[in-house]
């Protein structure tokens, strides 16, 4: 089995075409059908709650995501 491309806390950067910032950090990491899979937040926190927006995190694949050089 391969080691995930990623570890817990690592920032990343979410390939995704909404607008606002796109760097995230790896809060967790499963194993899902022999596939990496990582959490990440969507979307920052807000003060005050949104009603559309039930959950802010998302299981992302390694695909997504890109390494952020630092």
């Amino acid at each position: 089995m391969q080691k995930p491309a990623f570890v817990l806390g690592e920032r990343v950067i979410l390939c995704s075409h909404d607008k606002g910032t796109k760097q995230r950090l790896i809060l967790g990491i499963a194993l899902v059908n022999n596939s990496w899979f990582y959490l990440v937040e969507l979307m920052s926190p807000t003060l005050t709650q949104s009603l559309t927006i039930s959950n802010r995190f998302s299981l992302v694949g390694e695909k997504s995501l890109m390494r952020v050089n630092v």
